[in-house]
């Protein structure tokens, strides 16, 4: 059911260094320029390939404001991104050229974005299907999509059984694999009681694609069945929702594969302004009065 990451979304302190560093520097685009439909003071932003296909999408919610993270008990840890086979001396030079610092080993390059937050470049054999047109990157040198993602937990076996049993991932040696091996999450033992804090760069939720809406309607009924802790049933319109937490306490979502990105905005200009869902449409001026405009 299960098929690939859908997104990841973390926090970061700066919209113009985080633009910076993922539209200018890895060359994604920026698919959809909106707010947090939970709190409409705060600017969410959705990154991914030309058209935002789920898998791309690496999305962050801006907090000027936000103190250091403290990682404790449980936390996400690096993502990893997908880059084409024999492209990794491609991006060490841009890298450098960009002054960001990386580790190298092998064909993987890890670094941190502005926030502190781990992604590691890792080349595997593919190409990205929906190139983006604004970066001087060449379509076959472009970042792929999401693989992979580290789950920091204090108890691994746990939380491995709550996505084999429940939601049909499969274990292998440690490592979570969805029936499609579209992505992987690799679980890795804390051994801290202190809870976590979130601060800068800290990854809020991995979300899982599921193909359709009434995919999640699916996914709800099971988590009722067995009592799993709800947070949110949602629809946010671009996608439906359903939130829930694994045995460690990491915040998952299932989200559906559309309707996309384009049902309130033209492919060729999304993300250029504020964009809104139609049910918070009527709070417009309200938000655009709050910063200051249009978010152009």
């Amino acid at each position: 059911m299960i098929n690939g990451i859908h997104h990841v979304s973390a926090l970061t302190k700066s919209f113009n260094g985080n633009h910076h560093f993922y539209s200018e520097i890895l060359g994604l685009r920026l698919v959809k320029n909106t707010v947090n439909q939970d709190n409409i003071h705060m600017r969410h932003l959705f990154y991914g390939d030309y058209i935002g296909s789920p898998g791309t999408l690496l999305t962050f919610f801006e907090v000027p404001r936000i103190g250091s993270s403290y990682n404790e008990r449980a936390f996400f840890g690096n993502v990893t991104l997908g880059i084409p086979k024999d492209t990794s001396p491609y991006w060490e030079k841009r890298l450098n050229d960009f002054a960001i610092s990386f580790k190298k080993q092998d064909q993987t390059l890890s670094l941190q974005d502005p926030d502190t937050m781990g992604i590691i470049l890792t080349e595997i054999p593919e190409t990205i299907s929906n190139p983006t047109i604004h970066t001087d990157i060449p379509a076959e040198k472009q970042i792929v999509r999401i693989i992979g993602a580290d789950y920091h937990v204090p108890d691994p076996a746990a939380t491995s059984q709550f996505f084999t049993d429940l939601f049909g991932l499969e274990s292998q040696n440690g490592v979570l694999v969805d029936m499609s091996e579209m992505s992987f999450a690799q679980l890795h033992a804390t051994s801290s009681d202190k809870k976590s804090r979130t601060g800068c760069g800290t990854i809020d939720h991995i979300a899982y694609t599921v193909e359709t809406k009434e995919a999640v309607d699916e996914l709800h009924d099971i988590a009722v069945r067995n009592d799993l802790k709800i947070e949110e049933f949602v629809d946010r319109e671009y996608f439906k929702s359903l939130y829930i937490r694994e045995p460690g306490g990491l915040r998952i979502e299932f989200a559906s594969a559309g309707p996309g990105f384009t049902i309130d905005e033209p492919l060729e200009t999304m993300g250029d302004h504020l964009a809104l869902p139609s049910f918070l449409e009527e709070k417009r001026t309200e938000i655009e009065t709050y910063f200051g405009g249009d978010l152009s």
